[in-house]
């Protein structure tokens, strides 16, 4: 005959998880300040002026409008407004940017790869010498060669034009994207190249079907990287270029503010629309972007 023992429950002792609820509101706290920013830019873009100015600020448009985002459509309905000339450059400088930076991610890429390629595969004397060139030129702050550059792109009679942006802003991009790339090519087994070699594959079909599939992502995030510095790049084009043909959306925008007022609505819609290109650029190769950014810090 057996005897059952009744089985005795020791209540656990109910642990506080800290360590967790500090990385979540450490989070929250930097996901806050990074959001919060755009969204008020966005609300008061849809907000009349005498509501943006508002004390206490409202943080929701009590009267929502399109009318901002309708002044860029119709140039001549903002003449009478504080910001008409802003106004009237926007959609041609939404287009500049686009152009500028598109271009100088593709020639960026263009020049890059063969550069990526000679250093990883080649061997020659002074090559660490020289990629830690390309390296230091990206630590010279821009304000001391932009003197130079406005000199040297008045000599080519290049100013205010697309070339002197293009131009300049490649001598910002290239030398990191020359660093990723080389970091992907190494990668690549030399057993690969040689079987192509075999299959009587050129340089060029030997880059299109072995390397560049490999470095895809490193591609994709240095050519984002470079649109990116491209688009948001003040100061350069802020030099090199005096009119409409060539100005791009970071100069226009600032010319909402005046001596005379600042449209604070106006202003905000601009930098909406500038924030969407590459918003969507960004969405779209999101994935692709964060595999070649961490691949390429810790490659080599």
């Amino acid at each position: 005959m057996s005897s059952t023992v009744p089985s005795t429950t020791v209540p656990l002792r109910y642990r506080v998880p800290w360590k967790k609820i500090v990385v979540y509101a450490v989070a929250l706290v930097f996901a806050l300040y990074l959001v919060l920013p755009f969204y008020w830019i966005v609300a008061m873009s849809f907000m009349h002026e005498v509501d943006a100015v508002a004390v206490p600020p409202q943080w929701n448009p009590a009267d929502p409008t399109l009318g901002n985002y309708a002044s860029f459509l119709d140039p001549d309905a903002g003449e009478a407004l504080v910001g008409g000339r802003a106004i009237k450059e926007t959609p041609y400088a939404l287009v500049n940017s686009l152009v500028v930076a598109t271009a100088t991610a593709a020639l960026n890429l263009v020049l890059a790869v063969p550069a990526a390629y000679a250093f990883s595969r080649l061997k020659f004397r002074g090559s660490t010498l020289l990629l830690v060139g390309y390296l230091l030129t990206r630590m010279i702050p821009s304000i001391a060669i932009i003197i130079p550059f406005y000199l040297m792109m008045r000599s080519f009679g290049l100013l205010d034009t697309y070339g002197a942006l293009i131009l300049s802003y490649l001598t910002f991009s290239l030398p990191v994207t020359i660093w990723v790339l080389k970091d992907f090519f190494r990668a690549v087994p030399t057993e690969l190249e040689d079987a192509a070699r075999v299959d009587r594959c050129g340089w060029l079909r030997t880059m299109w079907t072995v390397f560049l599939p490999v470095a895809a992502p490193g591609l994709v995030a240095a050519a984002v990287f470079s649109f990116m510095t491209a688009w948001n790049e003040f100061m350069f084009a802020l030099f090199m270029t005096s009119t409409a043909a060539a100005k791009t959306i970071p100069v226009v925008a600032a010319n909402f503010a005046t001596d005379m007022n600042t449209q604070f609505t106006l202003m905000a819609a601009s930098g909406v629309l500038a924030v969407v290109p590459p918003l969507i650029l960004v969405l779209i190769f999101q994935r692709l972007i964060v595999t070649g950014m961490a691949a390429g810090s810790v490659k080599g």
